[in-house]
């Protein structure tokens, strides 16, 4: 990470204000009235207030997908011997299209992908990574679409910018299965197969367990939130937000900031902790920014003892930090390999013309030190690194 400056803290500072409109009324004396939020920003629905108070979610769809549709578990999506001699008889091609590759998240789940793709023999003729970079999707699409595959599996970094470049290729004929989002103007069993995505609103609802155990169910916290307007992102930190609504009356949220790219964890979080000094935690998005945010509260001399880091996404960095009892006090997990093996199945019955969901789900896993090991076994399908296992026992 690199050093914060003065000029980076300026614009930081301004992150806090940009782009924001003031809060709804919240039913809630935890949350405090006058925070501002992202203009995406709704306050939790009373149905949405229910769920957050069920202790476990693993077997509970709390999120509905970008149009209302009702999810279904990934782990309820299967293929019988029928389906997948029909599936390999038909010499199948996809295309699988990224918007990033720079982290765990991203890796495991085109490994599941590539995997799951080549046990039901359907060849991948393209994969490409726009690495953030709306034009560079856009330029991958349109590079995809000149190889005519059976079926596209992508996540949209924008569902407004690469709107048109999807549109392109599924009025070619290619189905298109959404990770994580669908771009404006497409619509489910008509222009696109489905969204595969996390239980996003779930996994919010983690986080916020996750950072109240680790300071004690008291204290005040702040959150680090992806200003972009991000479907999934979106639900997660409004999970959060019900979260502690719902269960945690004495941790109190007293501040947020936003970041538009997660490079910038380390500069908005500075500058948040320069206004809020003694705050006793902090939502810090997924794994990149939680770990600038930790290297932000290191150069401000806060300790892991009296400050707590929790955030999505277990990545290798943030499962090291909590092994060494680091500012990283707890994890609320996507399950990405199991994400793209729930992608790789509804693509390939939709191939066959069999009828698929709309919206599927796989559950989050909460994750601290108790579980590391056990949570590294799930998320990686290996046992946990012997550096880690050598931190744990310290």
């Amino acid at each position: 990470m690199r050093h914060f400056k003065p000029a980076a803290l300026a614009a930081a500072l301004a992150l806090l204000s940009v782009s924001v409109a003031p809060s709804a009324v919240f039913a809630a004396d935890n949350i405090a009235a006058d925070l501002n939020q992202p203009l995406w920003y709704q306050a939790p629905t009373a149905k949405t207030l229910e769920l957050a108070k069920i202790d476990d979610l693993s077997s509970t769809v709390v999120s509905d997908g970008q149009r209302g549709e009702k999810g279904v578990l990934g782990s309820s999506i299967a293929i019988t011997p029928e389906q997948a001699a029909k599936i390999k008889a038909g010499n199948f091609t996809v295309a699988i299209a990224m918007g990033w590759l720079g982290d765990d998240w991203a890796s495991e789940q085109l490994t599941g992908l590539k995997e799951n793709f080549e046990s039901m023999g359907i060849k991948v003729v393209a994969e490409t990574n726009a690495n953030w970079d709306d034009a560079k999707q856009i330029s991958d699409l349109d590079s995809i679409a000149v190889l005519k595959p059976d079926l596209l599996v992508s996540i949209p970094l924008n569902g407004q910018t690469t709107a048109a470049a999807y549109k392109r290729i599924a009025e070619a004929g290619t189905k298109v299965v959404f990770i994580d989002q669908a771009v404006d103007g497409m619509e489910p069993g008509k222009d696109y197969v489905s969204i595969i995505s996390s239980d996003n609103l779930a996994l919010g609802m983690y986080v916020a367990d996750e950072l109240a155990k680790a300071i004690g169910g008291k204290g005040d916290v702040a959150a680090l939130y992806f200003a972009n307007d991000f479907y999934v992102t979106n639900l997660r930190y409004e999970g959060f937000v019900a979260r502690l609504m719902a269960k945690y009356p004495d941790v109190k949220l007293v501040a947020t900031a936003g970041h538009d790219d997660p490079d910038k964890g380390q500069e908005v979080a500075q500058a948040l902790l320069a206004r809020y000094p003694t705050l006793n935690g902090l939502y810090g998005s997924w794994s990149i920014p939680a770990m600038g945010a930790a290297t932000a509260a290191q150069v401000a001399g806060m300790s892991p003892e009296n400050f707590k880091i929790v955030c999505e996404n277990f990545d290798q960095i943030v499962a090291a930090n909590m092994a060494k009892k680091g500012f990283i006090a707890g994890i609320s997990s996507q399950r990405p390999y199991d994400q793209g093996t729930a992608e790789a199945k509804v693509g390939a019955l939709a191939l066959i013309g069999e009828a698929t969901p709309p919206y599927v789900v796989v559950p989050p896993l909460a994750v601290d030190r108790s579980n590391l090991p056990a949570s590294y076994k799930t998320i990686y399908r290996k046992d946990l690194p012997a550096e880690m296992s050598a931190d744990l026992s310290n």
